[in-house]
């Protein structure tokens, strides 16, 4: 059955487009805006949301988007999983000092996951983890914090990222979801989950619905219990290997911050995802609402690109993801920031190499900023 990506908009009071976010239709939502949602669907999902109410427009069919986006050109420039360890691997054997390559464990077919470790000393409390790749299809999401790792060490002997990394430290695992990003290189370019086999014949679990923190609390279109579905929670927390790599790091390093980086939508996000109702303890809930807003400000004086501060369920609501894990169980300040493109026009997920570079230099100032405030803010 053919595939198009759809603007969904509401029809009036009896179709509201928030009941989209939360119904098990089994949708792949692309971007929510206040007025549409964009949203990846088969002619009879989209046949059944005109017969819900929903106004249904075809943006493009799939092939079509697939045939002016994912072009051989436009993968040219971007990490594979075996050019992300070998550049990895150069960092580190140029940099012993300051560097180290650890392996954090296995995915589902037994690819290794690979974490940087950058500073200068092993005994700070002080300590960043930066992630990326979650989702196979972001491709942006991988460039963005290896960038982030290679400009450290090749400007660790100035300030201010020496002061840094005498300070603490800086963790940086590009690659999450490895054998999902090498699925879409090589067989399906739009595909999100990882590459575990499920029960009913379906295959992958979404990797950022897999963490503890009120995992599974939610049965929705954005958070499904539904194994073929693009948000499959999984079978139980942590069920997946390249989960449980995330959390045996976290648990041993116990970091103060945890950037986590996604594409698209050009958004800064901060907990919770679980839930509308807003982090309890009033100074956590404006330090993280005021440290998105600078990074927004920051971002946005480099090329004049607009990425919103929000809480992560404005976005739409989400049980199990990384952020609200890392805050919720460790009190760690954390940020899930997705990347550029605003909108599926632009590419959405797909977007030339050549955008890698603008993207990094907008969002160097606000992971400098990120940095800055975790491991120089005040012991409380």
């Amino acid at each position: 059955m053919a595939s198009l990506i759809a603007r969904v908009t509401s029809t009036g009071p009896r179709a509201p487009l928030a009941r989209l976010l939360t119904a098990p239709l089994g949708l792949d939502v692309w971007e929510v805006k206040p007025d549409h949602l964009v949203l990846q669907a088969d002619e009879a999902q989209a046949a059944r949301l005109e017969a819900m109410g929903y106004g249904v427009e075809q943006v493009q069919m799939l092939e079509p988007y697939l045939s002016a986006f994912a072009t051989d050109a436009a993968a040219t420039g971007y990490h594979s999983v075996a050019s992300l360890e070998e550049d990895m691997r150069r960092l580190a054997e140029e940099h012993p000092e300051i560097a180290e390559l650890q392996q954090i464990g296995r995915s589902v077919e037994g690819r290794p996951l690979w974490a940087l470790r950058i500073g200068e000393r092993r005994d700070s409390t002080r300590k960043v983890a930066v992630l990326g790749c979650h989702h196979a299809r972001e491709w942006l999401a991988v460039e963005v914090p290896y960038l982030l790792a290679e400009h450290l060490l090749e400007n660790s002997s100035s300030d201010p990222v020496q002061r840094w990394l005498q300070q603490g430290e800086v963790w940086v695992a590009p690659m999450v979801n490895p054998d999902g990003h090498e699925y879409t290189r090589v067989d399906h370019r739009l595909w999100r989950k990882n590459r575990r086999p499920n029960r009913d014949g379906s295959v992958g679990v979404d990797p950022n619905r897999n963490y503890g923190y009120m995992w599974g609390s939610l049965d929705i279109n954005t958070s499904s219990h539904v194994p073929s579905d693009q948000t499959y929670v999984g079978p139980r927390a942590f069920s997946e290997p390249e989960v449980r790599a995330v959390r045996d790091l976290v648990a041993r390093e116990r970091f103060s911050g945890v950037l986590s980086y996604h594409s698209y939508s050009q958004l800064i996000l901060y907990p919770w995802g679980y839930t509308s109702e807003p982090i309890a303890d009033r100074d956590d809930f404006a330090e993280h609402r005021d440290l998105a807003q600078d990074m927004e400000q920051l971002i946005r004086k480099v090329h004049g690109r607009t990425y919103v501060a929000q809480q992560s369920s404005e976005l739409y609501p989400t049980a199990g993801d990384s952020s609200d894990w890392t805050y919720g169980e460790y009190d760690a300040v954390s940020l899930t920031i997705e990347l550029r493109p605003a909108s599926a026009e632009e590419g959405g997920f797909i977007v030339p190499s050549s955008e890698i570079q603008p993207c990094w230099e907008e969002n160097r100032p606000a992971a400098f900023g990120f940095i800055q405030h975790v491991l120089e803010r005040p012991e409380r």
